[in-house]
């Protein structure tokens, strides 16, 4: 790993850690340094293990050997500082032929988020099921008895009463707050393309392409990484088997940015795709009800590009 590319890891949110050959440290860059190394200093030097706590060095060091060893990537999983982490583990080129690491720290959800999440995601099903009996309702005014009727406004009664206590519920998770979150959106396409790239055959290729610097934005991590995973998984079944998908990031408004775009281009097979190249429509509700959008642009020879839209987040 030069220079130049190390020099880049510095502008990322995520805790990066290099390691050498022998497994000491050669790099970790400030995000590293803030989160992990506040009372032990300067890290460089140490056997990667000894770097975190007691209770992850077994599990880092596990890791770590087989990619050393091995030249294989590994993943793991650790709390540090309160918080909880995957660590993505992957062998680069160094000295002499031989392997050394590169470890990027991804944060977890808290609960909080994941239950967040989960109460947004009840909120769709139910908002169509009233649509739905309600319409139901209204084609079949007149014909039904005393009773079917009763059935019908009680079912009614229900559905409302349940988006009551779903709002409440996402209040209380919120802490009484409607405002949203804010998030490192490079983490985010980070998990997603990982987690994809461990479901998908593997004659195909994802790939990612994104600054090191992408400004925070808002809304939740988990919603948005429901929706992306979602379009990337609707792609991918669309897609030409001998073309990749590429998942690209760039901020929008040069020094100022105003916003982030997570864009997925494909070459999607005209027999596989569906009849429409519009992302789906949970995925277009998703982006707008965290205040974005989800467009798509499509050329008949060079593919489609499907883009998310999303706000930075104010300071």
């Amino acid at each position: 790993m030069g220079a130049e590319e190390i020099s880049l890891l510095g502008h990322l949110d995520a805790p990066i850690l290099v390691g050498d050959p022998e497994g000491c440290v050669v790099y970790a860059n400030p995000s590293f340094r803030e989160r992990f190394c506040q009372t032990s200093g300067d890290p460089v030097g140490e056997p990667l293990a000894m770097v975190f706590g007691g209770g992850a060095r077994e599990v880092v060091l596990t890791a770590t050997a087989q990619v050393l060893q091995r030249g294989q990537p590994s993943r793991l999983q650790i709390r540090e500082g309160g918080h909880a982490y995957t660590g993505l583990c992957s062998p680069i080129e160094a000295e002499d032929d031989r392997v050394g690491v590169v470890m990027v720290m991804l944060e977890e959800h808290s609960n909080e988020e994941h239950l967040t999440s989960l109460a947004d995601e009840l909120g769709e099903p139910l908002s169509e099921a009233l649509q739905a009996v309600g319409t139901l309702s209204a084609e079949l005014d007149g014909r039904l008895n005393a009773r079917q009727q009763q059935l019908m406004a009680t079912g009614l009664h229900q559905i409302e009463t349940a988006q009551k206590w779903l709002r409440e519920l996402t209040m209380a998770l919120r802490g009484g707050k409607t405002q949203q979150g804010r998030f490192d959106v490079s983490s985010s396409v980070l998990r997603v393309a990982e987690r994809i790239s461990q479901e998908i055959p593997s004659s195909v290729d994802l790939d990612v392409l994104m600054p090191p610097n992408l400004p925070r934005v808002s809304g939740a991590t988990v919603v948005f990484e429901r929706l992306l995973s979602q379009l990337v998984r609707q792609r991918v079944d669309e897609s030409r088997p001998d073309q990749p998908i590429t998942i690209l990031a760039r901020a929008l408004g040069g020094d100022r940015p105003s916003g982030v775009i997570v864009s997925v281009v494909d070459v999607p097979e005209p027999d596989r795709r569906g009849p429409t190249g519009h992302p789906p429509e949970s995925v277009q509700q998703g982006l707008a009800q965290m205040g974005g959008e989800a467009v798509c642009v499509e050329d008949g020879g060079l593919g489609r590009v499907t883009s998310m839209r999303l706000a930075v987040a104010s300071a």
